[in-house]
């Protein structure tokens, strides 16, 4: 009796709970959608979301600060500071189209930090329309970090001297100039 007792009960609160809107029965009723963001990779990079209201849970799994932003019809809307570790909501109200999620810090958008929202009708038989908003938008200098590397020894090239060119034959030296002093006796006195 009792496990009949529970089966349509159970049965009754499924329909009940099924006739109700997600509004009375979880809160707000805003879409949801958790994000993580690192240095490298923005997850998921697309979105596929129902036109409305919708609320990035953003998870900074990396070891820098980071921030989050949406590009709308409208503008920018972001979060502008998620320390390592923590998570923050951003509430965005999206009509149908594509949009941007990127981190607008230190260049991480450039270096692949991003991804597509796309927004569709929750009604099957409207006529979907794609607009696609683009904006760059930058919050900071690009902060561009190298690796470290050991550089190598910087070693002089070793220059060889060209061998000396063979000098020319010399002459011989000249002989030496001898002089010789010689006495010449007096002239001789002639007589007349």
């Amino acid at each position: 009796m009792v496990s009949g007792f529970v089966a349509v009960f159970g049965a009754g609160s499924a329909i009940a709970l099924s006739a109700c809107s997600d509004d009375n029965i979880f809160g707000d009723g805003n879409q949801k959608v958790s994000v993580k963001l690192t240095e490298r990779d923005l997850d998921p990079g697309r979105a596929d979301v129902d036109a409305g209201t919708i609320d990035f849970e953003v998870r900074n799994g990396g070891d820098r600060l980071h921030a989050f932003a949406v590009q709308t019809a409208d503008g920018v809307e972001r979060i502008s500071e998620i320390k390592p570790g923590d998570t923050e909501t951003l509430t965005v109200d999206l009509p149908v189209g594509r949009y941007r999620m990127y981190d607008p810090r230190g260049g991480y958008r450039l270096r692949g930090v991003s991804g597509t929202v796309v927004v569709t009708s929750d009604d099957d038989t409207d006529t979907v329309t794609e607009r696609t908003v683009e904006r760059t938008v930058v919050d900071e200098e690009p902060v561009v970090t190298v690796p470290e590397t050991d550089d190598p020894e910087i070693q002089d090239p070793e220059v060889q001297e060209p061998p000396p060119a063979p000098r020319p034959p010399q002459a011989p030296p000249p002989p030496p100039i001898v002089t010789q002093t010689v006495t010449t006796p007096p002239p001789a006195e002639t007589t007349p």
